[in-house]
């Protein structure tokens, strides 16, 4: 399932600007090849596929599963192109299955794993919910970033404006029913290896979701 989202233009980084920053966060990461756009990136800047013993391509978001791995610049354009111009063959060097829907699974699992990655965090006591905790939990320094709804508006985003702001992509609902809420408009998140983990398929996510979604969403805003 594709979770429909809102979005803010204005106030969302441009995914080149956020990529380079989530770049200088991360260690040094090792580097793989595009094979639609012949571009050589950062593992965490593509996604993985691998062939099933039926020979059916497989997103492999974690990049654990065993196989020759073929990589996909994170964005719905790349992963369109392998799609339409039956690139994963080529890739593979033999036959490769491909769903008719395999841009909207990725993009679908790429949304569960931002969600549950959130529950992760929570266990792990790294998110801070409610304005004014956020806001105590800013000025003594403890938080990496803020993640903000894609529907919360523009007083909230000026009272926070010291932190780091992520657009988080899903709506104050979508983030409040994740971590037991009626909803939530933003939360803090202290640095952890999993913070950074949740920031890096937020991105991958952002730059697969359906162009149609933004436009019809952005329109609602």
């Amino acid at each position: 399932m594709v979770l429909t989202t809102t979005c803010d233009e204005t106030s969302s980084p441009e995914p080149a600007l956020e990529a380079e920053t989530l770049a200088a966060a991360r260690p040094a990461s090792a580097m793989r090849r595009c094979f639609v756009t012949g571009e050589v990136k950062p593992k965490h800047e593509l996604i993985r596929f691998v062939l099933d013993p039926q020979h059916n391509v497989v997103p492999d978001l974690a990049a654990k599963l065993p196989g020759r791995g073929m990589w996909v610049s994170a964005s719905r354009a790349a992963l369109e192109g392998a799609v339409t111009k039956k690139l994963f063959a080529r890739a593979a060097k033999s036959n490769a299955l491909i769903s008719p829907d395999l841009v909207h699974q990725v993009e679908g699992l790429l949304a569960k794993r931002c969600l549950d990655l959130l529950g992760l965090a929570r266990g792990a006591g790294l998110v801070v919910m409610g304005q004014p905790q956020v806001e105590e939990a800013l000025k003594a320094g403890e938080l990496a970033c803020v993640l903000m709804a894609a529907d919360a508006g523009h007083d909230i985003r000026k009272k926070l404006n010291r932190a780091a702001i992520v657009n988080s992509g899903f709506t104050r609902a979508q983030l409040g029913e994740a971590l037991g809420r009626e909803q939530l408009v933003a939360l803090g998140l202290k640095p952890n290896t999993l913070t950074e983990k949740l920031r890096v398929e937020i991105f991958r996510w952002r730059n697969i979701r359906s162009e149609t979604v933004k436009s019809v969403d952005c329109e609602r805003s």
